[in-house]
């Protein structure tokens, strides 16, 4: 599937989580993804995407801001 496709190649992408990632989640390619994480998130931190499902992209915190 094209779709699932999409979301593994998101694994390893870092980013730098904004105010919309908080609250509505992040869009990569057009796609709005629920972001859950392994501990708590805060703008301005950089995350890693380590696991992508249906159930949106699983994130750790790389730098704590």
């Amino acid at each position: 599937m094209q779709g699932d496709y999409l979301d593994q190649r998101l694994i390893g992408r870092q980013f730098t989580i904004s105010a919309t990632d908080l609250s509505v989640g992040a869009t990569f390619y057009g796609i709005l993804y629920h972001l859950n994480a392994t501990q708590d998130l805060r703008v301005g931190d950089v995350v890693e995407v380590i696991h992508a499902d249906q159930h949106g992209l699983t994130v750790r915190v790389v730098t704590a801001n």
